[in-house]
Parts: structure tokens; sequence; C-alpha cells
């Protein structure tokens, strides 16, 4: 496996929280990404996460784990990304999966996304996700 992409909806919580773990838990020389479904973008380039005050809890709890996303942007998934070979894991809710993309092969990953934030529900998904990024890597 040489790349392997997460998505989530809007690419500001799970799949960027997916994608800086991966990359830090990986050694065979894969790398990840992460895009969102329904990004909001001017000129191809979503928002950058530490411009979103939403955000802070999220960022502070990925520096607290040495993970620093804060100057990532939110990045919409399109076809052209989507070329050579790649494992895609999806978790955006069924809803926000854009017809064009339901041919490609993924793997779902059905990962809470809360609507407000608190230290405890980040932790618990950045749990799920390390176990579950966990066993991806180790099945490969």
């Amino acid at each position: 496996m040489k790349k392997v992409i997460f998505i989530c909806r809007g690419n500001m919580f799970r799949s960027q929280l997916a994608e800086a773990i991966y990359n830090k838990l990986s050694n065979d020389g894969s790398v990840a990404s992460s895009y969102g479904t329904n990004v909001s973008a001017k000129n191809g380039e979503g928002t950058v996460l530490s411009s979103c005050q939403v955000l802070e809890i999220e960022l502070t709890f990925m520096k607290n784990k040495g993970l620093d996303i804060s100057s990532n942007h939110c990045k919409q998934i399109v076809p052209e990304i989507l070329v050579g070979d790649y494992k895609i894991i999806m978790m955006s809710e069924i809803e926000f999966i854009p017809v064009w993309f339901k041919s490609y092969p993924y793997i779902y990953w059905e990962i809470p996304n809360p609507e407000i934030h608190t230290p405890k529900l980040v932790e618990e998904v950045y749990d799920i996700l390390y176990q579950k990024i966990t066993d991806l890597i180790k099945a490969n």
C-alpha cells in the first residue's frame, strides 16, 4: 500500500485526525492524506484549521499527542486525487458521499462526528481512530 486516503464530510475533524495518526504510526513508507466530501473552498483550498475557533479543543488535544494539525487546510475530494495505488477509508455520513464516488472501492468506517465537541468526545474519537489505524497498518 503506497497511499491511504481518509475522507469525512468537512475534512475538519475525523479525516484530519486519521491522517495525522496514520502518518505518525506508519513505518512502511506509505503516506496518508485527508479530504472531505462537502468542503467549502475558495480557489481550491478550504479553511485553515487554526482559523476555526470551534476546533480549539481538537487542535489542543492533538498538540498534546504530539500531532500539530493546526496549519492543515480542509480539502475537497475530487476524482483526480483517486489515481494510483491507494486505499480509501470513508467516514462521511452516507448521505454526504457523492454519487460519482460510489464506483470507487472503499472501506467504510462509522466514526462518530459529535454535534458539540467536548474533550471527552474528541478523545473517544481519537481512541477509535487510533485502534482502527493500528489494525489497518498491521493488516498490510
